[in-house]
Order: structure tokens, then sequence, then C-alpha cells
């Protein structure tokens, strides 16, 4: 995409908001333009933090309005709204020309599933079709994304979508370049991989799993708890913490790997220590409650080690097992290493993850509910004293 873009347009009529605010050089136009008129916008995207689905009631809503009821669609529908650099209307020709120049804060700014919808029905509609534009001008990047989250209240962009726009996953971003899962990752709302499907993992669970070793505003006794049971709070964690999350960013890759080694290997885990012990009352892991078994036609992806599992091992019991590492860490040059050459999956796979399966077992055979054991103090002071002990005792 060149740097900037130039787009003229026959319009149906146009016209000026007067507001207080021009002399600051906010301007607000409006505008309506038979839809076949409608410029290409598919390059300049980037400030519109959805990824539009066009399935759905409200795009089946929009969908039917904009095929049965030409006459109305016009008034029915909100419109599409347009950031640009500069606007000029020609009175003689009755056309617009619109300059976008900067993809961070020009651009597609809402309506994007009213777009995407034409853009689709265009070619079916036999008469003309007309929708509202309205055109943002002088407004810098911190502007546009107040306006963004503004304009987008009635379907609850989530906080995500507005991190990404304003870039604050970039670091993130550059700490997981060059993985399998990267592309698969939604930081944003409502987004789709080149097939079409929603992006599997969501930024949220990310930020979750990196929380649960943050060092510097977690301690020995004071738990990570939220990384399980809030990724609202984990998100406003990260936004008010971001140095802290840079210490972790070393080890990303193998914090989120370490993540589904947890799930692959608790349930053989659990089965091992339990019959080591001789205590058989809780039966095999499957049986716990919350946990699933698939059969063959079905499996859990565990995208962070890019293998299936036919268990389904609750978030519960996997978090608290995760914080347990947290012990491990040294602070060395701003940024976390394992601690005395420790191998967290080696230590998973011998007697601490043995150690970290039998408590998450226990308290999970007491309490009856997953919800319960990954919000449980207890099993989170548990489970890191564990890893503890293995680094002290480690010379």
């Amino acid at each position: 995409m060149s740097p900037k873009s130039t787009f003229t347009f026959p319009v149906v009529s146009f016209r000026h908001l007067d507001t207080p605010f021009q002399r600051q050089g906010y301007r607000d136009y409006f505008a309506v333009v038979d839809t076949s008129h409608l410029p290409n916008l598919s390059d300049w995207r980037k400030i519109n933090v959805r990824d539009p689905k066009l399935t759905g009631a409200v795009p089946e809503a929009i969908r039917e309005s904009f095929r049965g009821k030409p006459d109305m669609f016009v008034f029915l529908n909100r419109g599409i709204v347009i950031a640009v650099d500069k606007v000029e209307f020609d009175n003689r020709s009755s056309t617009v020309t619109m300059t976008l120049a900067d993809p961070r804060r020009h651009g597609l700014l809402d309506g994007g599933h009213t777009y995407n919808i034409m853009m689709q029905e265009i070619e079916n509609i036999t008469e003309p079709q007309y929708v509202r534009l309205e055109f943002l001008e002088g407004f810098d990047q911190d502007n546009i994304i107040e306006i963004v989250d503004a304009r987008n209240t009635s379907n609850q962009v989530k906080d995500q979508s507005l991190m990404n726009l304003a870039g604050e996953f970039d670091k993130l971003k550059a700490a997981l370049k060059g993985t399998p899962y990267t592309d698969q990752i939604a930081f944003k709302e409502y987004e789709f991989d080149n097939e079409g499907s929603p992006k599997p993992i969501d930024v949220r669970e990310v930020v979750a799993i990196l929380t649960a070793f943050d060092k510097e505003n977690f301690d020995d006794s004071v738990h990570p708890i939220n990384s399980y049971r809030s990724k609202t709070a984990c998100l406003k964690h990260f936004e008010n913490h971001k140095t802290a999350y840079q210490k972790i960013y070393p080890l990303a890759k193998e914090i989120l790997a370490l993540f589904d080694h947890i799930r692959d290997q608790l349930p053989d885990l659990y089965n091992k220590v339990r019959g080591q012990t001789g205590n058989v009352s809780g039966g095999k892991f499957g049986k716990l409650t919350g946990v699933a078994v698939y059969d063959g036609k079905r499996s859990q992806r565990l995208h962070f080690i890019g293998k299936n599992s036919k268990y389904g091992v609750p978030d519960g019991f996997t978090y608290p097992v995760l914080g347990a590492f947290r012990a491990l860490l040294e602070e060395k040059n701003g940024q976390y290493v394992w601690g005395k050459g420790l191998n967290p999956v080696e230590l998973l796979k011998g007697t601490l993850g043995l150690k970290l399966a039998d408590t998450i077992g226990n308290f999970a055979l007491e309490a009856q509910n997953p919800s319960k054991t990954g919000k449980s103090p207890l099993v989170w002071q548990a489970c890191y004293q564990s890893a503890q002990v293995v680094y002290l005792k480690t010379k």
C-alpha cells in the first residue's frame, strides 16, 4: 500500500457539521452516496479494531435491510465512518475527494459490518442503494483511539482490540515472533485467519499465562490467582505494569510451551502418583470433575507445543501448577532466566511434576469443582512451595 491514497467519487449530498472546535482543526462532514460508487477501502482497515464477522444476528439484519428495503436503508443503517487526512467537495460536479495518509490514523473507523456486506451484495442489487458516510478530519492517533472506543460501545469492542490498535502488544508480538502459533493469536476481537476461521488463541490467554510469572508484583505469599480467575483483570494488569512483562518476554515462548506441557502431562502424572501411593479412591484423572476425555474423533489442541491431547484439562488445574514455576525465576540484567540452570519441563516430568499433580488431585477431589481449585490461595501456595523447595535445594 502506498503511503497516501486519494479517492474521488460522486455523492448525492454533502454537509459540514459546524462545531465550536473547528479552530483546533477538528472537522466533521456527512455525505450520502450511491453504494456502487463507494471507494475500495480494503487497504485502509487498520484503525477499525474489529475484523467484522459476516454471520450472526447483526450482519444478517444489515444484509436483509440492504437487500429488501432500498428506500429505507440509508435511514435504518448508521452508515460508515472514515477518518481522513483531508476531504473536499466539488459543488459543480457533486464529487468528494478524500485523502488518506497514515494507516494508524486514517481509514474505515466504524461501520465495518455494513461496508463488508455492501461489498458482497452490491452486484446483486437491481436498483440504486444509498448509504451515509461521515468524514472525520484533523484527529491524531490518540483522538482516533478514543473515537473508536466511543463509537463502538454498542457492540462492546473489547479492551484487547483497543490495546492492539494503540500498539501495546507490539513487544509481545516481537517476543513470540517465529513461533508456529503466532499467526493463530487473535490480538483483536473477531480476528480471522486466511481461511476465514476465527483465530483459536485469545491474546488475553497469552497475557494471563505470562502474568503467572510476574515476579515483580507477586511474591512467595501473594500469588497471581487472577491469571486464572479473570482474563480482563490480567489485561488491565498488563496495561498498568508493562515494564514487569518486559522482564518476562525473553522466556515467553518457553512459558507458553510449559503451559501446554502441563496440560499434556498432568493426566499421566496424576495417574502415576496415585498408583505409587496406592491411593486410587478418586479413580483415574479422567474421572475428576471438570475433566473431558475425548474419543478418537475429537481432541484438545495444544497450540503452543503443536500436538493434540485426548484430555481437556481444566484451567483451574493448570494455572496453579504453572504459577509454581515462578519460584524458579532469577533476574539478570533486567530480564528473567530460569535460576540455577533448572529446566521447568524436565522438572515437570520428574518428582516435582508428581508432587504438583498430587497436590492438584487432592484439592480437586475435595472441592469437586475445578473453579474452586483454581481460585484457592491454598492450592497456589502449596504448588509454589513445592517448586520453591526444589529451587532452594539446587546448588
